[in-house]
């Protein structure tokens, strides 16, 4: 029978080799562990993941119990030990005396049987005092050292975070990082909202409306979406609604042709692509040109455009940074939703936090800067060019809109009156106090930036130009 511990174990040494993590190690390694009981699977997501997402925190409470720091650990050891505190720390109904166990037959069955007193000594410590732990002073540094410890965030992400938008509103994007996250869908044009919505509830899954856009759902209290009832049949589509909302202000209509560069997964193409269907069938329907990088990414489409029923839609595979002279002027409306550091959705994929730099931004504002450079052109004169990001970053997001109607011929397009009543009012706690964040102003301006979770969405940028 296989240890669920050592499962988790395998996977957190996997995932730290090299430096790099890999999002994919904790779903492949569900996939091949599937016959296990649920309740052991669930187990192995949650210590995988918390592990994950709290490891900053993790190092932080070991470097103050070990007399042998967590970066001169050898790697076994370090993933065994932060697995282990990860369930005295945060896992109650692990009882800590089992912890501690489990941990040090682990070391002694893998040959690390001089470590296994080391594992012990170190885990039972922190076992007895774990309710009287010192962490860093909230007021110092700016709070920066404290924010990282205690929502396991890198501090150069603290630091620009605070910098900009202060102590307390980024203390309110790390908590909501740290919350569970439901999963939000789009539903489809045909589906009726209230029969979904019955269907879902009697199977036992948690449902609530969003309050932003009517056709969108959060769902909680489900593990495997394709197995919901209207999966197949494609009535719903898995989309946060920071995403949605790019085709709501975009606001295409039936006959347009709206091309999107990097699509993959297809969200906002299949979005588009029901909005611009005459109802009628007519040959002059307006279609979708969706494209992405490999085949894999354009197959990733082709499933996602069947299963939703979709039709209007060209798949093809194209590397947006390469200039693509048949699309020259085609455009009603050109999606550039472009490859950014997803400094908004670390709340969903939390080893972004440890795969981005200081550095790695920079190349990806190159990046950026050379997909717009190859694409802008596909927009005819008069059509619209809708820019977003997954980020919260001001040289991915404000500065490249700057950058773009300096360097080229476009121009902000309002679009207040297309934003939800809610993000139009922004009423109760939500309001900005800063101009530069605030919905309202920003939007006549051309521009939105949604912080993670202040309208209970994903951190994301959405700016609309029109080509002059």
């Amino acid at each position: 029978m296989a240890n669920t511990r050592e499962i988790v174990l395998s996977i957190l040494m996997e995932y730290d080799r090299g430096g790099v993590r890999n999002p994919s190690l904790l779903k492949d390694s569900l996939a091949k562990y599937d016959y296990l009981e649920t309740r052991d699977k669930s187990f192995i997501k949650r210590l995988t993941e918390g592990v994950i997402e709290r490891q900053i925190q993790l190092d932080y409470v070991l470097d103050l119990f070990s007399r042998v720091g967590t970066k001169k650990m050898q790697p076994f050891i370090r993933s065994l030990l932060r697995m282990s505190v990860y369930q005295i720390l945060f896992m109650d109904q692990v009882p800590d005396s089992a912890a501690c166990d489990e941990a040090v037959k682990l070391a002694r069955r893998h040959k690390f049987e001089s470590l296994s007193g080391f594992v012990n000594g170190v885990l039972r410590n922190i076992a007895r005092n774990k309710d009287s732990i010192e962490y860093p002073d909230r007021d110092k540094d700016g709070g920066v050292t404290y924010l990282s410890v205690i929502y396991s965030m890198p501090e150069w992400i603290c630091r620009m975070w605070v910098s900009r938008f202060g102590m307390e509103k980024t203390e309110d994007i790390l908590k909501f990082f740290m919350e569970p996250r439901p999963t939000t869908v789009r539903l489809s044009g045909g589906t009726d909202v209230s029969g979904f919505e019955k269907r879902l509830k009697d199977i036992g899954v948690d449902v609530r409306k969003s309050d932003l856009l009517p056709y969108a759902l959060d769902l909680l209290r489900t593990d495997n979406i394709a197995f919901l009832p209207g999966f197949d049949e494609g009535e719903f589509f898995v989309q946060d609604v920071s995403s949605m909302l790019v085709t709501e202000i975009a606001d295409p209509k039936p006959g347009d042709i709206v091309t999107d560069v990097c699509a993959a997964p297809g969200g906002k193409s299949l979005h588009a692509a029901e909005r611009i269907k005459r109802e009628d069938g007519d040959d002059l329907s307006g279609y979708i040109i969706s494209r992405d990088v490999s085949e894999r990414k354009c197959d990733l489409i082709r499933e996602n455009a069947d299963r939703m029923h979709i039709s209007n839609i060209k798949i093809q595979k194209s590397d947006a940074g390469v200039h693509d002279q048949s699309l020259e002027g085609k455009a009603d409306i050109l999606y550039l939703d472009l490859p950014c550091s997803g400094l908004g959705i670390i709340g969903r994929k939390s080893d972004i936090k440890y795969n981005i730099s200081p550095k790695s931004l920079k190349e990806l504002s190159g990046l950026q800067w050379k997909i717009i450079r190859a694409s802008w052109d596909y927009v005819k004169p008069g059509g619209i060019l809708m820019y977003s990001t997954c980020t919260v970053n001001r040289a991915e997001n404000e500065d490249m809109i700057a950058h773009i109607c300096e360097e080229l011929p476009f121009e902000p397009v309002d679009f207040l009156e297309k934003l939800p009543e809610r993000l139009r009012n922004e009423d109760g706690n939500n309001a900005s106090e800063d101009e530069e964040l605030s919905l309202c102003l920003t939007s006549k301006k051309g521009y939105i930036q949604l912080l993670p979770g202040e309208f209970d969405t994903d951190g994301f940028f959405i700016a609309k130009l029109r080509r002059k």
